[in-house]
């Protein structure tokens, strides 16, 4: 009867420790690891590369403000994450970045309906 008792005992503190045990892994795999600010992959001075034009600056702030060529764009930024950034402009354009391998950025004006590629230069 001891034995009964002992191996009821046993089998009740494994079923424990295997419920507790998965309850702790659980919770390890559902922490949240700490990511940058999706902006700061945009920040910084960029200049065009189109060969049919002069050069064009695009600086980013920390802000989130835009300028070209040292000139304010009137907007806010209206989406931003790891894949892209989208500024909409006071008539409601959209200026859609992507920032692409070897810190170029690819710049899509919806107003001109037109792509630029832009290097990052600071």
């Amino acid at each position: 009867m001891k034995l009964h008792r002992y191996i009821n005992y046993l089998l009740g503190f494994s079923v424990a420790a295997g419920l507790l045990g998965k309850s702790v892994s659980k919770k390890k795999n559902t922490r949240s690891i700490p990511t940058q600010n999706p902006l700061t992959l945009y920040i910084g001075t960029w200049t065009s590369q189109e060969k049919d034009q002069s050069h064009t600056f695009l600086k980013i702030t920390i802000e989130g403000k835009l300028f070209i060529n040292d000139l304010p764009i009137d907007g806010s930024i209206t989406s931003v994450s790891n894949q892209k950034l989208v500024f909409t402009d006071h008539f409601g354009y959209e200026l859609i970045a992507k920032r692409e391998a070897n810190n170029t950025l690819s710049f899509y004006d919806d107003a001109d309906e037109k792509d630029y590629l832009f290097v990052l230069t600071e």
